[in-house]
């Protein structure tokens, strides 16, 4: 009897994608304040300031960070990665943010 192998082509486009997105992410240090719920990220591109509905979940998740913020600019997403129960590499936790409104 002949060997009847898999024949059907590898998918390499989610490998492509994973490592395209972890190209499209920079480390950060954001400033989040409090009072005015502005969060602050600078980065090669330069200085800018973001909203957030509630700024006070991203500095407790930053008190929490086990690992480096890390910085979405096409999608303008901060994730911070949290120390959890359970999960070694910790549980990733993402802020969409919205540009700051100039008044």
């Amino acid at each position: 009897m002949p060997y009847q192998g898999d024949t059907t082509q590898v998918n390499t486009t989610s490998a492509r994608t994973l490592a395209t997105t972890a190209t499209q992410t920079v480390a950060v240090i954001p400033a989040v304040d409090l009072f005015l719920g502005t969060v602050t990220i600078t980065a090669k591109a330069g200085t800018e300031q973001f909203r957030h509905a509630q700024p006070q979940l991203i500095a407790q998740a930053l008190a929490q960070a086990v690992r480096p913020t890390r910085w979405c600019e096409s999608s303008k997403t901060l994730t911070v990665t949290v120390a959890a129960v359970g999960k070694r590499a910790g549980l990733q936790r993402h802020f969409t943010l919205r540009h700051e409104e100039q008044a």
